[in-house]
């Protein structure tokens, strides 16, 4: 495991990253929905990592032999899919359609996914 810090730098990235990609649609980009989103990730980002910190959970960090994606890359996803997710179903966003916010949510979770593998 790495330590508190490198986890609220990553968290940050993951954050402003999926942010940005998410920008890049219309609807995220209408009432700052992109904004909200990269926020989500990054608490989900910060929660999975400090979970894992707290647990000393250090057999999640080996990486699968053909996809090269560790359970704590895949974790990280999870959990920016599901905070993303949450914000969004609890928020102003339960009129919209489910197909956009989980969309978008997915989106979020595999930009999250992605950073991971490289930090």
């Amino acid at each position: 495991m790495y330590g508190v810090s490198v986890t609220y730098v990553s968290a940050v990235v993951a954050g402003v990253l999926a942010a940005a990609v998410l920008a890049a649609w219309p609807w995220a980009r209408a009432r700052r929905r992109f904004a909200v989103a990269g926020v989500a990730t990054l608490l989900g980002w910060i929660a999975w990592h400090l979970l894992l910190n707290a647990t000393g959970a250090l057999c999640f960090e080996v990486d699968a032999p053909i996809i090269r994606v560790s359970w704590e890359d895949v974790g990280s996803g999870v959990l920016a899919l599901f905070a993303t997710v949450l914000v969004f179903g609890l928020g102003t966003e339960r009129r919209e359609p489910a197909v956009r916010v989980v969309g978008a949510a997915a989106i979020a979770g595999l930009v999250a996914m992605v950073v991971d593998v490289f930090v």
